[in-house]
This record gives structure tokens, sequence and C-alpha cells, in this order.
């Protein structure tokens, strides 16, 4: 987080688990979430790094945590209010939570619509009245930067010219399009070129007609395959609030998969691309030599990946991750360090350049 200290960032937000395994100033950390840790928010943070902005939760730490929070199940799915993170507090009332989140360091709290519980944590003497004045401080301080109080209200005409803006359009569709990255490029097939007949694959039709390609069923009659997927996934966690919709679990392709299936059809075409969503780092062994272009995307829409595709628009993008080159690999890798499995298929930074 160093680079980030010297960029002058504005808010630090703790993490929610308990760090285990580690010491500071020769003292292991208290077993707390990082949100209730004075060793990690005011010895390291403050002190050690010289933070002086503002320190925000993250949301619910101070909620509790129910049994359908605990251990919520399909017949009993965890909702919205059920979600509380109070690790290693979970023995202290509300009120004391708030206590020890401001006193280890805490300026504001995420995802708290109430002020009760901390107004009686103050009423009882467990903050001390110049810790919220130093909260305050900050708080108001980045409030009077943003220029909040110079003009605080929206006006909505204005609003609806800047969102959306053509020139910001433009450079959103520039970007989309450059930070696209080439992992291979067999037999040049980009930019593609002598294209009449397409099988698509999660791909508009119209934006393919668009181009002047025709659009056919038999993957065997095509110029040119396109398939878009997304990184492998699995729900281990659906009856959880967050669990239901993030994507976690094993990054390779398998038989049976549709999106493999698909891939492993379209090669049956004269040539084949198939631009990967990298939501999460995906494993192409299996994937990169049954194709000859291969792209990773972050988002990009079906016209910005056609573009490249044709040739119309350069990926100039390089890996901001490396790719794993199997899930054993992955398994093996310390989750807290980045691009360390052993043999990366493609290592971060990877990208090839092609000319249009």
């Amino acid at each position: 987080f160093d680079g980030a200290f010297a960029a002058h960032v504005a808010g630090v937000m703790p993490t929610y688990p308990i760090i285990e395994g580690v010491t500071l100033n020769g003292r292991p950390l208290e077993a707390v979430g990082a949100g209730f840790n004075r060793q990690i928010l005011t010895d390291l943070l403050r002190d050690d790094k010289g933070f002086g902005g503002l320190v925000l939760s993250d949301w619910a730490i101070t909620n509790d945590c129910p049994q359908t929070c605990l251990s919520p199940t399909a017949d009993n799915p965890q909702a919205p209010q059920a979600i509380g993170m109070p690790w290693g507090v979970e023995t202290l009332s509300q009120p004391q939570r708030f206590a020890k989140a401001v006193v280890a360091g805490v300026d504001q709290f995420g995802g708290v619509n109430d002020g009760a519980m901390l107004l009686k944590a103050v009423q009882d003497g467990a903050v001390p009245m110049d810790r919220i004045d130093v909260a305050t401080r900050r708080i108001m301080r980045l409030k009077f930067e943003l220029g909040l109080f110079d003009d605080p209200y929206v006006d909505a005409a204005k609003a609806a010219e800047v969102v959306g803006a053509p020139q910001s359009q433009a450079l959103a569709d520039t970007a989309q399009r450059r930070a696209q990255v080439v992992l291979e490029n067999r037999r040049q097939v980009l930019p593609a070129t002598q294209v009449n007949t397409v099988w698509l694959y999660n791909v508009d039709p119209a934006e393919a007609e668009k181009r002047g390609w025709r659009v056919v069923d038999d993957a065997g009659q095509a110029d040119l395959a396109i398939v878009r997927v997304n990184t492998p996934f699995e729900r281990l966690h659906p009856n959880h609030f967050f669990g239901a919709r993030q994507n976690e679990g094993r990054l390779d392709f398998r038989d049976g998969d549709a999106d493999f299936e698909a891939i492993k059809q379209s090669g049956a075409a004269r040539r084949s691309v198939v631009a990967v969503n990298l939501d999460r780092p995906a494993v192409l062994t299996n994937v990169r030599d049954k194709v000859d272009g291969l792209l990773a995307t972050f988002g990009a829409s079906d016209a910005a990946v056609l573009d490249v595709v044709s040739g119309v628009a350069e990926a100039q993008g390089r890996l901001p991750f490396e790719l794993p080159s199997s899930m054993p690999a992955v398994d093996r890798q310390d989750p807290a360090r980045p691009d360390d499995s052993a043999a990366p298929l493609y290592p971060a930074g990877y990208g090839l350049h092609i000319s249009r």
C-alpha cells in the first residue's frame, strides 16, 4: 500500500477478516477484524505509515450475525438485514463495537443509518469527545475539498449534459478497445480479413451484420467463428446474500461446460477467435490450442470486440495479472501474494502487439 500512501490516497477501508500469524512490533495482532484493531489502524497506519486521511469501515462490521448470517439455507437464505461482520467481537454489544472501532482508528462507519449506538458509546464515556472531533475534521475536510459547501446542489440540466456526454462516451469506447489484450494470433487471424460469413456465440448478430458479415448457424460454413465467454466460476455459497451474486471457485474450462463446448465447436470454421472476459484470471491452457486468435477483455461491448477483431481498432492492453496454467498451480500459490503461481501460462504484463 506504500504506493497509495505516496499518492496521498484520501481514504482507507480496513479488511473484514481477522489477520492471523502476523506480528507487529514484536507482538501478535489482536484476534479481531481489522476495523477493530488498533495495532493496524493506529500503530501501523497512522504512526508508522503517517496516513492522515479518512478511515472508513467496511459495511456492517458492528451488526450482529444471526443464524441466517452464519448458516443460511435454501429455505432460509441470508437477507440484506441479516448481514453482519463483527469478527472477533461477537460477544460485545453494538455500542461496545462502535467504541472499539472508533478507539482503534475508524473515523466513519459504512452502511450505518442510525447513529444511536455510537451516541450511546459516547454518552457512556467509551469514546472520548476529542476522538469524535478528530474524525469529524477528517470527514469535513474531504467535503470542503470536494466543494460540497461551495456548490451543494445538483443542476439537473447540467447533470444530464455531463452524464453520457458524447466526448465522455467516445473516451470510454476508446478505452474498451485499447484495453483488450491479444494473447494469441495464430495464422495472423487478427485483424480478420476476407470475411463474408461468421458463426457467433454470445455475440449480437446485429453487430456482425453492421460490418457486412452474414451470420450462419453452422460453424463449418463460416469464414470466421467469434466466441465470447467469461472466466469459469462456481457459486459456492448460494444461500448467502453476496455468495449468490459473486463468482467463486474454479477458473478452468472443462468438458461439458457450454462455453467450452462452443469453443471446441468454433474449430470447425476456417478461422476462430475467442474473447474471454477476465472478471477473474482464467486458466486457458486447454483453450489456446483450439483457436487461432485469443483475446482478453474486461467488460468490453460486442462492438468493441468486433472492432478489434476486424482491425477497425487496435488492442494495446497488457495483462494486469498473470493467467495460471492449471488449477493445481492455483491451489499451490500463496493467496496473499499476486502473480506467484508456478509456470503461469501468461505472465502479468503480457500482450502481443498487432498492427492494423
